[in-house]
């Protein structure tokens, strides 16, 4: 049988899989020259990223141990975060809604999911799936909103309207976790903190301090529910690797949005 390709030249994206880069070895996903994941298909609990250690942790941290979840996924990449929860947890259920097809498929020819992890996948964009799928229900415990063009994230799913769409799929206390990358004066991720606010009475933000002051290039995690956040449990849980983790809530995480505007449908695109 002949050796899966390590690299894709799709007419959308452009990827390849880099072996042995992390610390326990593993794959980095690399797309247009930046690294957006990391597998290490012989423990895939194994999360080199400080992003997706900070979506594990709030995930662990807010929910029960080891209870078996429905989550929804909306953006795949190598799929990092499907792999560890279903290790991890036993018995949950998965949805991935990724736009580019043929980049799944070259990850998965690569590096193909655990036994025993329960994955649906569905292709295109990410808000048409959530507003055909609410027409039914879902259901889900855990929503992760990861989807980005290069640097940018679409802003069509990042406005209050969007969340409203979502909201028709999530159970009672689910939990909404968006992933921001900083950008100039964290604009981006203070916009996107209001709207969860609006959206939800409870958020929290997990980040490297450097990223919240300014200094340093990083993603600033945030997480809303209608339940209360354990947050010094999630930022304890995803706070295991070589830069220290910041927890924002309450007076501190108003003070981190300090009067940046709910984003929305209507709104003039940037």
């Amino acid at each position: 049988m002949a050796e899966p390709s390590l690299e894709l030249h799709g007419r959308e994206v452009r990827a390849t899989l880099v072996p042995e880069r992390g610390t326990n070895g593993g794959y980095s996903l690399v797309i247009d020259g930046t690294t957006q994941s990391h597998v290490n298909p012989l423990d895939p609990l194994d999360l080199q990223l400080e992003y997706v250690r900070l979506a594990a942790g709030i995930i662990d941290g807010c929910l029960d141990p080891r209870r078996p979840v429905r989550v929804l996924h909306l953006g795949g990449g190598a799929l990092t975060l499907p792999r560890y929860i279903g290790v991890m947890r036993p018995g949950s259920t998965q949805h991935v809604v990724e736009l580019h097809q043929d980049l799944l498929d070259f990850v998965l020819d690569a590096l193909p999911l655990p036994d025993g992890v329960e994955l649906t996948i569905e292709f295109g964009d990410a808000r048409e799936a959530v507003e055909r799928a609410a027409r039914a229900g879902g259901g889900y415990d855990v929503a992760i909103v990861d989807v980005f063009s290069g640097a940018v994230a679409p802003r069509h799913l990042s406005t209050l309207e969007f969340l409203e769409q979502l909201d028709l799929l999530l159970a009672p206390d689910a939990l909404v976790i968006v992933n921001t990358l900083a950008t100039r004066d964290l604009v981006f991720s203070r916009e996107v903190a209001a709207t969860l606010a609006e959206f939800r009475p409870n958020v929290i933000a997990l980040a490297f301090p450097g990223v919240i002051e300014g200094t340093s290039l990083g993603n600033v995690m945030l997480a809303a529910s209608a339940a209360s956040l354990d947050g010094e449990r999630a930022r304890a849980a995803g706070d295991h690797g070589p830069r220290p983790i910041a927890l924002l809530e309450g007076d501190a995480l108003d003070a981190f949005i300090a009067g940046a505007p709910v984003r929305h449908d209507s709104d003039p695109a940037g």
